[in-house]
């Protein structure tokens, strides 16, 4: 191979690189909130179909692999019913939705619920519940990071 075909090889090579960095950079650094207006029919549809859950805005929820922290934290809250989903937890990063399976005849304390959240280094910002079937916003009361 001539020295000119290696430039051209090594120069495609890093191309290539750095397109996939910055496509991993975008998703990293997160997408633009997902539209109220979005998130409100989609947090609707969940309460409707799903039973014993809590339901959560997450600003920051805009990757899956990111997102692990937040499975691992809040799963470990007693509330969790980890035989349900994926440890107790379904996340949806195009809403940023975080639905939690509670455990029968238990509701989610929200202040632990925020402050896993906000460990695993994320905002937890409202969560949802359905009251004549309107969809209510109830806000996080802003947690303490403990790392």
């Amino acid at each position: 191979m001539n020295l000119i075909s290696k430039s051209v090889r090594s120069w495609g090579a890093m191309m290539i690189v750095a397109a996939l960095g910055a496509g991993s950079a975008t998703a990293a650094d997160g997408d633009p909130d997902a539209k109220q207006e979005v998130r409100d029919v989609a947090a609707i549809k969940l309460l409707k179909e799903r039973k014993d859950v809590s339901l959560a805005y997450v600003k920051g929820l805009v990757c899956h692999s990111c997102a692990l922290g937040i499975r691992i934290k809040v799963s470990k809250l007693s509330f969790v019913d980890s035989t349900r989903y994926k440890r107790g937890i379904d996340m949806d990063t195009k809403t940023q939705l975080l639905t939690v399976a509670l455990l029968p005849g238990l509701k989610a304390d929200a202040g632990s619920l925020a402050k896993a959240i906000t460990d695993a280094g994320y905002d937890p910002v409202e969560r949802y519940s359905l009251q004549a079937g309107k969809l209510q916003s109830h806000p996080f009361v802003k947690a303490k990071n403990s790392k």
